[in-house]
């Protein structure tokens, strides 16, 4: 590690709440180009070379060249990474962005939060007088920067860095006219930052982190929170009898799909459930879910696969899918839809609350799906109990059950939100600027 009196590896690490709408991206983090990724061809007469008894090789002078351009999806930590970059001039390995949560593709967020660093060395430079604040920012063993900031991120960050430095002073005096200056001063990062973001992504806050340890934003989280948006219709069954037995008569309109469910204001956050649910089993389906279980069946597919072509796994492998789920809770409101007829059943909003430590890839959306299929009669309570047993489906002895009877189906990304992160450290770690 670096001298504590050599600040020329310190950084100076801010931590920002964001909120966004992932419908259009590929997830939160950066991925590189892969031939799963989006392909853009760049047509030439060397696009016949796959095709070699097309006529264009009879006339076509230049070798024969196929030009093929793989494209990297677009991220929200892509697009931060390039508003940062616009802003400072600093590199993408001199900010390090880094996000507490990697959502999957499509689904949104309104709690994530995204650290990035600014190396003090860069600040120094240009006259920041050196403290002994600096023992407490994080030091990193790299070699010199290149970087050179721009005008403008550098005097933000100088009066950044000062605040950090009076801010520390005051800790313990509760200054509150220093609070109340921080916020005045440099406002104008977050505003420097939002105007080359894309509308879908919104930054809430920025804060400095003035911990004694270095901030990252996947350690020391204590609970993550997210949301699930639903919009169903009520599953309406009334009972008819005739030749002495009775019938299930459901409304037409539970089985018109999810077109009459959609509402100008929706943003592609909320699933259109297209079949009909019963209401009252929603909350004792969550509640089956709530407490230490092994959830190794509500893994992503690809996982589960995995999982049970292993016939015997280590200890490591059986404890690291029990998950303290802390919460599973629902709440429904009737929509009101402007009809008279009573006939017509109600449409419910639904938002399930899951709150845990930490989620495997695609489990929530699993767990959601399974409620939704509890509900909608397909699935029983008692399904429930034998998944979260921990043995795969594969080894489960079904008993001459169908196998479908255990199936888990995902719900779509669109409804799913990082609502909120909730670290070990306190609040008094931070500098809201």
């Amino acid at each position: 590690m670096a001298s504590p009196h050599n600040n020329r590896h310190a950084v100076l690490t801010f931590v920002m709440t964001i909120e966004y709408n992932g419908f259009a991206y590929a997830g939160f983090q950066r991925q590189t180009a892969t031939p799963r990724s989006d392909i853009t061809v760049t047509t030439t007469c060397a696009d016949a070379l796959d095709n070699r008894a097309s006529p264009i090789n009879k006339f076509c002078k230049r070798p024969l060249q196929s030009t093929r351009v793989i494209k990297a999806p677009t991220t929200i930590q892509q697009q931060i990474e390039n508003a940062l970059q616009k802003w400072t001039n600093l590199s993408i390995a001199t900010l390090r962005v880094r996000g507490a949560g990697r959502t999957d593709k499509g689904v949104h967020a309104s709690g994530q939060v995204v650290a990035f660093d600014i190396p003090l060395c860069l600040l120094n430079e240009f006259g920041v007088p050196h403290s002994r604040h600096h023992k407490m920012l994080h030091r990193v063993e790299e070699e010199d920067y290149n970087d050179v900031m721009s005008g403008h991120a550098l005097q933000l960050f100088q009066v950044a860095y000062r605040t950090y430095c009076e801010g520390i002073e005051n800790e313990r005096s509760n200054d509150h006219a220093t609070s109340q200056r921080a916020f005045l001063d440099l406002w104008q990062i977050r505003r420097a930052i939002s105007t080359g973001l894309p509308s879908d992504i919104v930054i809430r806050t920025v804060w400095i982190w003035t911990g004694s340890h270095p901030f990252e934003a996947r350690q020391g989280i204590s609970c993550k929170t997210y949301v699930y948006k639903l919009r169903y219709r009520r599953l309406s069954r009334g009972g008819d009898q005739e030749d002495g037995r009775i019938h299930d008569n459901i409304h037409p309109i539970c089985n018109a799909g999810p077109h009459l469910l959609r509402r100008v204001h929706d943003q592609n956050n909320v699933w259109l459930c297209p079949w009909p649910l019963d209401p009252t089993i929603l909350h004792p389906a969550c509640q089956a879910f709530v407490g230490l279980h092994d959830f190794s069946n509500f893994i992503h597919k690809e996982d589960r696969n995995k999982l049970s072509k292993c016939n015997i796994g280590t200890l490591f492998d059986q404890n690291r899918h029990r998950i303290d789920l802390i919460r599973f809770d629902i709440d429904q409101q009737i929509e009101m839809e402007g009809n008279s007829d009573p006939s017509i059943p109600h449409v419910y909003n639904a938002t399930f609350t899951l709150s845990a430590k930490g989620f495997h890839r695609q489990m929530i959306r699993n767990l959601v799906g399974f409620v939704v299929d509890v509900a909608r009669g397909v699935r029983s309570l008692e399904n429930i109990v034998t998944l979260l047993q921990g043995t795969t489906l594969s080894s489960v002895d079904l008993k001459g059950a169908n196998a479908a009877t255990y199936s888990v189906n995902a719900a779509p990304a669109c409804g799913l939100h990082l609502d909120k992160v909730v670290y070990l450290h306190d609040r008094n770690h931070f500098i809201e600027v």
